[in-house]
């Protein structure tokens, strides 16, 4: 056997694992939060119980496509639709929604954002990016609390989710 035989079988093993390898990382990129989505709600949905509030909750993917949302009893009309738009926040502004806040008031560089994304894009708190090795796999947008009852529900939601 040659040496450019030799190359040529080790070249192809290295693409052959790279492929693999790849394919493995799609793989969890892509199924890894569906699979999460129900016990991330359930955590969710237990630390609302545990504040007494109310609140929607809704899971969105990388593009920003509802994959779970859950609206508990008594919650507000309103949250439905504000649970979404801080999981598209997060997962569009690639940064929790609560921290859009600074950037969008009068004279910073994002002032009039949320006018000029006619609503789809908010500053507040409750909307948290969903990270699994570096990457940005969805989020978590809540709604129906105060901002930091908001914000606390989803963290705890996702506290043990995000693998950054």
């Amino acid at each position: 056997m040659t040496q450019n035989q030799i190359d040529e079988i080790l070249i192809q093993r290295i693409i052959q694992k790279c492929q693999e390898l790849l394919e493995k990382k799609d793989d969890l990129h892509s199924i890894n939060l569906y699979d999460l989505a129900f016990d991330i709600v359930n955590r969710a949905r237990e630390k609302a119980q545990e504040l007494k509030v109310p609140v929607v909750i809704t899971l969105v993917d990388a593009g920003a496509h509802v994959i779970l949302s859950y609206r508990m009893e008594d919650s507000l009309l309103v949250s439905y639709d504000m649970a979404y738009k801080k999981a598209y926040t997060a997962v569009g502004m690639k940064m929790q929604s609560k921290d859009l806040a600074l950037l969008t008031k009068p004279n910073h560089w994002l002032f009039q954002l949320e006018t000029m994304s006619e609503g789809q894009i908010v500053s507040l708190a409750g909307g948290i990016p969903i990270y699994s090795k570096g990457r940005i796999i969805g989020a978590i947008g809540i709604s129906g609390g105060n901002a930091i009852e908001d914000q606390t529900i989803a963290e705890y939601a996702i506290e043990e989710i995000n693998l950054k």
